[in-house]
């Protein structure tokens, strides 16, 4: 038995070591032997994981499977691996990129013998667009290439229909290699500028966009370590509108390439601005070059699938890139769920950027307003003309041995609530300083977020007590069968001035002495008492 798992293992370790040395990892999904064999010969867990994610798995992960992953001595890092890739396995249709054909395969399917129509709707699924040299171009009809098939690799074509987006990051390429000229004989920076500021022309206004940068700048000399850290968030993510929009292209006709290729930790800042959101989020990056700064892209775009909302997906513009380098740009793109686009010279990267501009104005959908409700109160004007005159409105709270003024104003007001657990206490507070405060309402709790409409004649009513001269001390109504006139709801200091009582069964003093007792008042009224 221990024979054969070690026989199992170096088969495996044999496979992996000839398939890095021919330039090729091997694409086979991986079985339950597989992960066995690579937990068993003591792997860790990044490589372990990172096979997973590059190869998926060959089987469907039943409890069964699962547990016995787990007896083999599978870490959780590992035990989760097994477990997205499973689910990716469940749901291919969430990896639009992995349509994306490159110029290799194109020479496979015609050496394996495809014909015309079927290449042509391998190439229809694809969003690459090729921009062939006249050494490519002979090798693909050496191979049995159709004038139809040449046309259609170098077709712009719709890219596989990615997910609605409204927050959206673009990343561009600064490095000292943008300086290099094009065939048309300007820099490659020049024609970047130039089409991302036509890009941003045509990006929808409201979705949120941010500008990342890298290799703007330069420190010292070549080996630097401060170089791959050249990477600036040049715009916040934030709404596009005819203002944003003026700045940015300002801003992008103002740069000029220095520096390095830090493409890793690009896609990580960008991540770091689409996760102020918690949105539908896609990102854009032009690059002359692969990473220089020993990051590795296509690790940091599975990150932001893995940790936002990338429903447009992380895709790839390559300019001028050496064809040997499409591949490793195009990984970045696959792994991200987005599309890459191979763009040789001026007229490609146009198209390309054309060809996303599209699909942004097809998918956009700009960020919905998130309208947080006020939790307010607002006292209207009484409509009875012998209403006393208002002083103002105030808003009490009331602690352990301690008031609160919370929110003032006058009729017609909105006053803030400011929460939704305190009990709180609305005053009427007369003009005349002679007489007392009144609560309308006592120990309410606005626990929605709305706008409360209070009408003081619903809760209130009016008591006048009428006499001859003035009386010793003054008029007090207080709670029926109460101790005695302390327990006041108003008072006031002479004769025929309206009292502001709040609805209920009140005692009624002058002075030291009770005049009525149990004495009702009703909402909207006044009461004469002689």
């Amino acid at each position: 038995m221990n024979a054969r798992i070690h026989l199992v293992s170096w088969l495996l370790l044999a496979t992996i070591v000839v398939g890095a040395a021919s330039g090729q990892a091997p694409v086979k999904p991986l079985g339950e032997g597989d992960l066995a064999s690579m937990i068993g010969l003591g792997l860790d867990d990044e490589t372990i994981v990172a096979r997973i994610k590059k190869a998926g798995l060959a089987f469907d992960l039943t409890e069964t499977a699962l547990q016995k992953l787990k007896g083999s001595g599978a870490s959780p890092a590992v035990v989760q691996a097994v477990q997205d890739a499973a689910q990716a396995k469940a749901q291919p249709t969430a990896a639009p990129a992995a349509g994306a054909v490159t110029y290799d395969q194109v020479l496979q399917m015609l050496a394996l013998g495809i014909d015309e129509e079927g290449v042509l709707k391998r190439l229809a699924k694809s969003p690459t667009i090729f921009t062939l040299d006249a050494g490519q171009v002979a090798a693909l009809k050496r191979a049995g290439a159709t004038p139809k098939v040449l046309e259609a690799m170098a077709r712009v074509r719709a890219a596989p229909a990615g997910g609605d987006v409204s927050d959206l990051a673009l990343i561009l390429d600064c490095s000292g290699s943008m300086r290099e000229l094009t065939t048309g004989g300007e820099t490659k920076m020049a024609v970047a500028k130039r089409v991302m500021t036509d890009l941003i022309s045509k990006i929808p206004a409201g979705l949120n966009v941010t500008l990342v940068l890298y290799g703007h700048e330069v420190f010292g000399g070549a080996d630097d370590p401060r170089n791959c850290q050249a990477v600036k968030v040049a715009r916040p993510l934030a709404p596009l509108d005819d203002a944003g929009r003026s700045e940015l292209v300002a801003l992008i006709g103002r740069l000029q390439p220095t520096g390095a290729t830090p493409i890793a930790l690009s896609l990580r800042t960008a991540g770091e601005e689409l996760a102020k959101n918690n949105a539908l989020c896609g990102v854009v990056l032009v690059t002359d070059g692969l990473e220089s700064c020993k990051g590795d892209p296509a690790a940091e775009a599975a990150a932001l699938v893995a940790k936002l909302n990338i429903s447009f997906g992380v895709n790839v513009v390559g300019f001028g890139v050496k064809a040997e380098e499409n591949a490793a740009l195009q990984s970045i793109a696959n792994a991200g769920r987005g599309r890459y686009y191979a763009a040789a010279d001026a007229k490609a990267l146009t198209d390309a950027v054309a060809a996303i501009a599209q699909e942004i104005q097809a998918k956009a959908k700009p960020a919905e307003k998130k309208v947080t409700l006020r939790r307010a109160i607002i006292v209207h004007k009484p409509a009875i003309e012998e209403f006393p005159a208002l002083g103002e409105i105030r808003l009490i709270s009331r602690g352990l041995g301690s008031t609160s003024t919370d929110g003032k104003g006058g009729y017609e007001e909105e006053i803030r609530v400011p929460s939704a657990t305190v009990k709180y206490e609305i005053l009427w507070v007369p003009k005349d300083k002679e007489m007392s405060p009144v609560a309308i309402l006592r120990d309410q709790v606005f626990a929605e977020r709305k706008l409360v409409e209070i009408k003081p004649e619903d809760y209130l009513g009016m008591v006048r007590v009428n006499g001859k001269g003035k009386p010793k001390k003054s008029i007090v109504v207080s709670r029926a069968g109460g101790l005695g006139s302390t327990e006041r709801a108003t008072e006031c200091k002479r004769f025929g001035q309206i009292m502001v009582v709040p609805v209920g069964k009140w005692d009624i003093w002058i002075d030291d002495d009770k005049i009525e007792e149990g004495f009702e008042v009703e909402p909207g009224k006044l009461h004469e008492l002689e």
